[in-house]
């Protein structure tokens, strides 16, 4: 439990009403009920609830008009306050201390101080577990791993053979960390091949043989990786997400990926194997980036795009193919004034039509 003021403290927030009201909880304002709860209002839209006589703390943006009968705490930057307000009345995740009894852990593994491990987890030989670190429940860690400090694998995680895993990442349910990577070939040239060559399928893939993953996948420190998230593990080096990155829900990260620090990356999106995505890059969700290609350092590629090469440092890029923004919204400004060019087009025809047949000699 907090008070309005050391909350307004924590945050670096404008506090006007009463610092000593105690808070319970944080909840968004249709839902606040009782005088220690604190809403928290993100737009114009959902500061008309403070008049609701069921809102008695709220947070609001500065400049958005607000009830004076409620205790406030304005901010200027709201979505980085809640990120911190999260932080400080989070609920972690329920593991008892210590290692649960229906646990097998090899005995050459070696556990740091403080490791919590639930039920039906499994550590391989040789593995190393940071200090503080927890395994939720049915998480498989294979041989050689190393896992940094402050880890938390919530419950289904899989961590292939000598993977590495940083310090304080975070990885959801059902993550699966160094899976083999898609990689075949056919005996023969196949028809990919002869595509890539002629444009057209000439020969035919009569037999598929794998080729085997033997490289490792390097987590960096202060990485999380969403629900049901795969990382293949390189075919020969690594593959090797970079610090502070954020995978969303159901990305599909290919063998050899290079992926650099602070990116983010939303959910259903594909990487294919040996591309690279630079620092801080954002790619919206579902979008696809083929194999072998390069994205620069700082680029924001919008949901739903398709990337067909390499992406400059600094871009900006949309579609199915993909292409700069700017280009594609004037396309699309274009495209709008098509109808309007059609109906002025046809106008003019009808006029020139009706001045033509006037000067037509008259029919008997």
């Amino acid at each position: 439990m907090k008070t309005l003021g050391e909350i307004a403290d924590f945050v670096g927030g404008e506090l006007r009403g009463d610092a000593s009201v105690s808070i319970t909880r944080i909840v968004h304002p249709a839902v606040a009920e009782e005088s220690s709860d604190l809403a928290f209002v993100l737009s114009e839209k959902a500061a008309q609830l403070l008049s609701n006589g069921k809102i008695f703390n709220a947070i609001v943006p500065a400049g958005v008009a607000h009830s004076s009968s409620v205790n406030l705490i304005l901010v200027s930057r709201p979505r980085l306050v809640l990120a911190k307000l999260t932080e400080l009345f989070a609920r972690p995740v329920h593991v008892t201390p210590g290692i649960n009894h229906l646990t097998a852990i090899e005995p050459t593994a070696q556990l740091g101080l403080n490791v919590a491990i639930g039920p039906f987890c499994s550590v391989g030989p040789d593995s190393v577990i940071g200090d503080n670190c927890c395994l939720v429940s049915n998480v498989t860690v294979g041989a050689n791993v190393v896992i940094g400090k402050n880890t938390l694998l919530h419950a289904g995680v899989r961590v292939g053979d000598r993977c590495e895993i940083g310090s304080r990442v975070i990885l959801q349910p059902n993550v699966i960390i160094g899976g083999d990577g898609f990689a075949f070939v056919t005996r023969e040239p196949g028809s990919v091949e002869s595509v890539r060559q002629t444009g057209e399928v000439k020969s035919f893939n009569h037999e598929v043989v794998r080729i085997h993953s033997i490289g490792n996948v390097v987590i960096e420190d202060d990485v999380e990786v969403g629900a049901g998230t795969c990382i293949d593990r390189g075919t020969l080096g690594e593959t090797r997400v970079g610090k502070g990155t954020k995978l969303d829900n159901l990305v599909q990260v290919g063998h050899n990926v290079a992926i650099g620090e602070n990116c983010l990356i939303v959910s259903q999106v594909g990487l294919g194997g040996s591309s690279k995505i630079g620092n801080r890059s954002v790619i919206g969700g579902q979008s696809g980036i083929p194999d072998h290609v390069t994205i620069g350092n700082d680029v924001v590629i919008h949901a739903g795009s398709g990337i067909t090469s390499h992406v400059p440092d600094k871009s900006a890029m949309i579609g199915i193919p993909a292409m700069p923004l700017k280009e594609f919204m004037d396309r699309e400004v274009r495209m709008r004034r098509v109808p309007n060019l059609i109906r002025d087009l046809k106008q003019q025809l009808d006029a020139v039509m009706a001045k033509l047949n006037s000067l037509l000699p008259p029919q008997n």
